[in-house]
């Protein structure tokens, strides 16, 4: 037996009665009228259309009979005839999205949503909503993903054909791929206590392994290493244990970027190509050229990178990602492959392809990749030796890093700063460099430095603390 809490049955009260008075109102007959045509109350009726009285299922027999709708109709909203049109426009929508074609995909569930709102389709209007959050947020726009997906996530009854937990994920993405890593952290923790069964033991569904993986991701970027490395282990041994081939990809992917940030290359691409292995058996092409990066991203940190491999990984993954990924999907691919023009010696094509990157992302885009696409460039600028330029980049990556908590990866940029102007003998820009990397690091500044020893003991041997403190530059 599947219970209802209060709330959940007073929400699909209210809808029930939306609909009656709708059709009612088609009628055009007062509900007194309707009422002594089926054999209520006219109060008892007008109970039933605000939603505060639930309609036994004989009097919803009697109402739907009057109404000339079936009584599945009344109940959820399904099966009217002003439901085919709505469903075509959402299956049409769907085709749309998962073909790549993000902005036609929009457009139909805007179109469904009017449709459904105005017709006291609840169910279509979620399920119109959730696609529409989806489809802005391949488009770029992420704030309006994200307004949608909060509100979806607050729902009190959703349509069964849509898991909260999935929801939860989605807006738990969206919040990094926009930058706001705190948020996605609080939303993903929440949501990853809410979701999780009783007992150690027990078994996980998919949803809830897309979760951690995907929690997993937003420790990685926002440097908590740790909790990154003990969530991806739990999560890949639960999906090992009971998950889908696609659950368990996803906990090799971002169990594979955890190793890496922690020196292991080796495991790391182990992981991402059983993931990629994985994938390649379904019809996840997005998963698939995401993979195909990351495989690419892996190979150009090793010491001695294989840049023809990594070439083929990303060319390859660009043929698809376009018709089935994001904005972003094809800036992380893009900025990869103006790493392989770079490491090649071509710092111009570098400069040109990153930078038209950045330009697409914009200032208020995903400033995570935004910033990726800045230390590329600032790269690029150094071994042309353009120092001026090369500062002014990697300040924008790391100022755009801190903004989003991403303190490892920002404290990461203004070090790679730091050393390239020592390389150059500009002492102080590197010394300040030094310092903004600290700052970014979580460093606390000592309780008293060289300028307080001076005002506080003028004899002290300056000199000597002055060298002593250079010893714990990075």
């Amino acid at each position: 037996m599947v219970f209802m809490s209060t709330s959940e049955r007073e929400a699909r009260d209210l809808a029930r009665g939306q609909r009656i008075r709708m059709l009612r109102a088609r009628r055009q007959v007062s509900q007194v009228e309707l009422a002594a045509e089926v054999g209520l109350s006219g109060s008892y009726l007008s109970l039933i259309e605000a939603g505060r009285r639930s309609a036994t299922p004989e009097v919803l027999e009697r109402l739907a009979a009057a109404l000339k709708h079936p009584v599945d109709y009344l109940q959820t909203g399904r099966g009217g005839p002003d439901d085919a049109e709505v469903d075509l426009d959402l299956r049409f929508a769907e085709v749309a999205l998962r073909a790549g074609d993000a902005p036609t995909a929009l457009d139909r569930f805007e179109r469904a949503a009017a449709a459904a709102r105005e017709r006291g389709l609840q169910e279509a209007w979620l399920e119109a909503r959730w696609g529409q959050a989806r489809a802005q947020e391949a488009v770029g726009a992420l704030e309006s993903a994200i307004s949608a997906y909060e509100d979806l996530g607050h729902e009190v009854a959703l349509p069964g054909s849509l898991d909260r937990t999935a929801v939860w994920t989605a807006l738990c993405r969206a919040y990094r791929e926009c930058g706001d890593l705190a948020r996605a952290v609080e939303v993903g923790e929440a949501a990853l206590s809410a979701s999780e069964p009783p007992g150690a033991n027990a078994p996980v569904d998919d949803a809830t392994i897309a979760l951690a993986s995907t929690l997993v991701g937003c420790y990685f970027e926002r440097g908590d290493l740790t909790r990154a490395h003990l969530l991806a282990r739990t999560t890949l041994a639960r999906a090992e244990q009971n998950g889908s081939p696609v659950a368990r990809a996803a906990a090799l992917w971002n169990a594979g970027l955890v190793s890496e940030s922690r020196g292991d290359l080796r495991t790391a691409r182990t992981y991402v190509e059983r993931a990629l292995a994985l994938y390649s058996e379904t019809d996840n092409a997005r998963a698939t050229a995401l993979l195909r990066v990351a495989s690419a991203w892996l190979i150009l940190r090793e010491e001695e990178p294989k840049i023809a491999d990594a070439e083929t990984l990303l060319t390859k993954a660009l043929d698809d990602l376009p018709a089935v990924g994001s904005v972003l999907d094809v800036a992380y691919a893009e900025t990869e492959l103006a790493r392989c023009r770079l490491l090649r010696g071509n710092w111009q094509a570098a400069i040109v392809l990153a930078s038209s990157v950045s330009d697409r992302l914009g200032q208020d885009g995903p400033r995570i990749e935004g910033a990726r696409a800045q230390l590329l460039i600032g790269d690029a600028h150094v071994v042309s030796g353009n120092i001026e330029a090369a500062t002014e980049s990697y300040t924008r990556a790391a100022s755009a890093l801190r903004a989003t908590g991403a303190q490892r990866q920002a404290a990461s940029a203004w070090r790679e700063l730091a050393e390239n102007l020592a390389r150059l003998g500009r002492s102080q820009e590197a010394l300040d460099a030094y310092r903004a990397a600290s700052d970014a690091a979580g460093i606390a500044k000592a309780p008293y430095g060289v300028e307080s020893i001076k005002r506080n003991s003028p004899e002290a041997p300056v000199e000597k603390a002055v060298v002593a403190s250079s010893h714990h530059l990075p």
